[in-house]
């Protein structure tokens, strides 16, 4: 994990009841044992509720991870299930941890809740398959990802000998790519480059839910293979603005994210 990724995008805001305060302390802690950096809060000092939601949702904004603690103590708070309904409204990615999955009494307790949050990284994680003429607006792309809490991965092999048999890298990239969709995404950014249809092609026979083909200019969708035809392919061409093109691409993820989580 690098060092920006702790100071900016690994805070983390624990929705969760003062009553389950003994497991929360404890997931708490897993998570900083993980590299997060988790944000509770028992404000007893303010007696006036909307005074409280409204600093809430400050804070709720200002974090890039929402984690909910789920019990019937959190389902029975208002102040929760407000948290939770501000966060579906805002359309945002949240990771949930069943409290009633963690026993006290069980001599490893602290690990099994790391085991709990590990997919929570994998979960953020996003492939990008991209010509290399559409670099500039790919770091555009990255940027606006990772200011929502996504974890760009990492495709970089350096240097690559110019006598190395092509078919390595290939099976090095799908190894990338089969890795990420353990729980991430692979975003395929089409423009006129047969390497990204066919690692879409490899992403969709590993986990086609987890797949998000775009079409980023004038490209004919007829000119797809028909298992890419018959996919949803958010088509961005018209898009003028390349700010409003990646800004289009990263609020369809999260829509793809959310729907992933409720049909799980």
């Amino acid at each position: 994990m690098k060092e920006n990724d702790i100071e900016e995008g690994f805070w983390v805001f624990v929705s969760h009841s003062t009553k389950d305060f003994d497991r929360v302390r404890l997931v708490r802690n897993a998570l900083e044992d993980s590299g997060f950096r988790p944000i509770l809060f028992y404000l007893k000092c303010m007696e006036d509720e909307d005074e409280i939601n409204e600093l809430l949702k400050r804070e709720i904004d200002a974090r890039r991870r929402f984690i909910l603690c789920d019990s019937p103590n959190a389902k029975a708070s208002k102040f929760v299930q407000s948290e939770v309904d501000y966060i579906q409204s805002k359309k945002r990615m949240y990771e949930i941890i069943d409290l009633s999955q963690i026993n006290l009494e069980t001599p490893d307790v602290e690990g099994d809740i790391i085991r709990l949050i590990k997919p929570f990284k994998r979960r953020a994680s996003v492939y990008l398959s991209y010509n290399y003429k559409d670099k500039s607006f790919v770091d555009q792309l990255q940027t606006q990802l990772q200011s929502v809490g996504f974890i760009i991965a990492d495709a970089d092999f350096g240097f690559w000998p110019g006598n190395a048999p092509i078919g390595d890298l290939k099976l090095l990239l799908q190894k990338k790519i089969k890795t990420t969709l353990d729980n991430g995404y692979v975003i395929g950014l089409i423009s006129n480059s047969r390497y990204v249809i066919s690692e879409l092609e490899y992403a969709y026979k590993v986990a086609p839910s987890r797949v998000l083909p775009v079409i980023i200019d004038d490209f004919d969708k007829e000119r797809l293979p028909e298992n890419l035809l018959i996919r949803d392919v958010l088509n961005v061409a018209q898009i003028s603005s390349t700010n409003d093109k990646a800004k289009a691409i990263v609020e369809k993820l999260i829509s793809l994210d959310l729907e992933n989580q409720y049909n799980n």
